[in-house]
C-alpha cells in the first residue's frame, strides 16, 4: 500500500493527529451538545475555571518537561535516556506535591476566589496541580520514543471515558463543577495508564542535578507564565470588564482557534522534541526547511479554521451563540502568531538563553495587557486587537533574536508572501461571510501558500513516495 511507503515521520504525524484530536478536541466535539444544556454564562464559568487551572499548573509544574527536550534529547544511549527521564519524572512528582500543597493552602485562604468558585471546584483544581507535571512528562516521553500507536490507544481510552461521563452528567445534572470533575478524573486515568506503559522507576538524582535542571526550566516556567498574559489572562480581563456571558461567547470562538492549534499538534509533537537533535546532527539547512514546512502548514490551517468555524457555529449551535462568529477572525490571528512564535523559537532555546526569552515575554506581555486595559473601552475587540498586536510583536522578536544566535537559512521572501496572503484571506473571511465566499477564500489561500512552498522547494525535505510510479505499476499489473 502507498501509505506503508510513507516516511515513518509522516505516519507518526498522522497517528498523532488522530490522538490529539481525540484528547484536546473533546471540548470542540462536545460543544454542540453542551450548548444545548449550558448557557453562555455557564460556559463562561467553565472557561474561567479551566483558565485558572492552566495558569496554576504552569506555576506548579516548573516547566520540568522542557528538560526532557533539552537534556534527554541530546543523549544517544537508550539506557541513559531512560535513567535520565526516570529521574526527571521523580523530580516532577515530588516538586508538584510540595509546591502544589503550598498553592492549595493559599487558594483555600482566599475569600474572593470562593465567591467565584465552589469549595469542590477549588479541591478539584488542587488535585490537578498534583499530577499535571508528571502527566506532561509521561506524554512527552511517548512522543520522544515515537510510540505513536501507544499514544493513540491511550487517547482513545481516555476520550471514550470522558465523552461517556460528560453525556451522563449533562442529562442527569448539567452543573459546571461536575463537568470539570470529569476532566480531572480523565487526567488521573491517563496518568495511571501512562505510568504502567512507560515503566518509569523512582530514581533520585541528587540536589545538584535537580538544581541544574531547575536553572534551565525555571526561567522557562517564568517565561511561560508571563506569556500566559497573552494566551489566557485576557479571559480574566473579559470576565471582569464585561460579563461571564461575554466570556462564554469569547470561549466559544477561542475553542475554534484551539481546534487550529490541535491540528498543528501532530507536526509540533513530532518536531519539537527532535529539533535540537536535528540541528546538531542534520544541520541548519534541514532544520530550516522543516520549520518552513511547519510555517506553511500553520498558515493553511489558520485560513481553513476561520472559514469552517463560521459555518459550524451558524449551523450547529443555538442562536444565543451566534455573536461568537464576529470574534473568530481575531482569535484565529492571535493563535496564528502564538504558534509561529513557538515554531521559530529555536536559536534562543538551543543556546539556553532562557533569560532572554523571559525578558521578551515580559515586555510583550506588559505591552499587551497595558493595551488591553487602555483599549477595553472599545469593547471586546479592543482586547482582541491588543493581544494580537502583542503576539505579533513577540513572534517577530523571537525570530530576530533566534536568528542572531543560530542563523538558519530561511527563505524570508517566500515566508512573507505566505504571511501576507494568510492575513488577507482572514480579513476577507471576516468581511464576506456567505458560505460560497468562505469556501472560495479558503481554496485560494491554501493553493497560493502551497504554490509558494512548491516554488521555493520547501517540501523537498520530506522523502515522499512516488505516487505516479505506484500508479503506473498498478495499471501494468492489471
Amino acid at each position: 500500500m502507498i501509505i506503508d511507503r510513507l516516511p515513518s515521520s509522516l505516519k507518526n504525524m498522522l497517528t498523532y493527529a488522530v490522538s490529539i484530536f481525540l484528547v484536546k478536541g473533546i471540548s470542540l466535539i462536545m460543544l454542540p451538545i453542551m450548548a444545548q444544556f449550558l448557557s453562555p454564562a455557564q460556559l463562561g464559568k467553565l472557561e474561567l475555571l479551566a483558565t485558572t487551572t492552566v495558569f496554576l499548573s504552569l506555576l506548579v509544574g516548573l516547566a520540568m518537561h522542557e528538560n526532557l527536550y533539552r537534556f534527554v534529547g541530546e543523549l544517544k544511549c537508550k539506557v541513559e535516556q531512560f535513567n535520565k527521564v526516570s529521574q526527571l519524572y521523580t523530580y516532577a512528582v515530588m516538586l508538584s506535591l510540595m509546591v502544589g500543597s503550598i498553592v492549595t493552602i493559599v487558594l483555600f485562604l482566599l475569600p474572593p476566589l470562593q465567591s467565584v468558585f465552589t469549595v469542590l471546584d477549588i479541591a478539584l483544581l488542587c488535585t490537578v496541580l498534583g499530577f499535571e507535571s508528571a502527566l506532561g512528562i509521561s506524554m512527552a516521553w511517548l512522543r520522544f520514543k515515537d510510540r505513536a500507536t501507544s499514544f493513540l490507544v491511550i487517547s482513545v481510552v481516555s476520550t471514550v471515558f470522558q465523552v461517556s461521563a460528560i453525556v451522563v452528567v449533562l442529562y442527569i445534572a448539567p452543573v459546571v463543577t461536575y463537568i470539570y470533575a470529569v476532566g480531572v478524573l480523565t487526567g488521573l486515568l491517563q496518568l495511571v495508564i501512562l505510568h504502567k506503559t512507560n515503566g518509569f522507576t523512582w530514581s533520585w538524582g541528587g540536589l545538584k542535578n535537580l538544581n541544574k535542571l531547575l536553572k534551565y526550566s525555571f526561567p522557562l516556567m517564568l517565561s511561560t507564565l508571563v506569556a500566559f498574559g497573552l494566551t489566557g489572562a485576557e479571559k480574566w480581563i473579559i470576565g471582569y470588564s464585561f460579563s461571564i456571558e461575554t466570556l462564554g461567547l469569547y470561549a466559544v470562538a477561542a475553542k475554534f482557534s484551539l481546534a487550529m492549534c490541535i491540528l498543528i499538534q501532530p507536526f509540533s509533537m513530532w518536531w519539537m522534541p527532535k529539533r535540537f537533535n536535528a540541528l546538531l546532527y542534520r544541520g541548519n539547512e534541514y532544520t530550516a526547511r522543516v520549520t518552513q514546512c511547519g510555517f506553511v502548514y500553520i498558515t493553511i490551517l489558520a485560513i481553513s479554521a476561520a472559514s469552517v468555524s463560521q459555518l459550524f457555529i451558524t449551523w450547529s449551535l443555538p442562536s444565543d451563540y451566534f455573536p461568537a462568529v464576529e470574534l473568530l477572525t481575531g482569535v484565529i490571528i492571535v493563535a496564528l502568531f502564538k504558534e509561529l512564535s513557538d515554531l521559530f523559537n529555536i536559536g534562543i532555546l538551543q543556546q539556553k538563553k532562557t533569560q532572554l526569552l523571559l525578558v521578551m515575554n515580559v515586555v510583550c506581555t506588559l505591552v499587551g495587557l497595558g493595551l488591553c486595559l487602555t483599549l477595553s473601552s472599545y469593547g471586546i475587540w479592543g482586547i482582541i486587537g491588543s493581544i494580537a498586536f502583542a503576539q505579533g510583536s513577540r513572534a517577530a522578536a523571537l525570530l530576530y533574536f533566534s536568528q542572531r544566535l543560530v542563523k538558519l537559512p530561511f527563505q524570508f521572501t517566500a515566508l512573507l508572501l505566505i504571511l501576507i496572503n494568510t492575513l488577507s484571506c482572514l480579513a476577507l473571511g471576516f468581511i464576506y461571510t456567505h458560505p460560497v465566499w468562505l469556501i472560495l477564500i479558503t481554496l485560494f489561500g491554501a493553493i497560493f501558500n502551497l504554490a509558494i512552498a512548491y516554488r521555493y522547494e520547501f517540501l523537498s525535505v520530506f522523502d515522499f513516495p512516488r505516487f505516479s510510479s505506484d500508479l503506473q505499476r498498478t495499471v501494468r499489473g492489471s
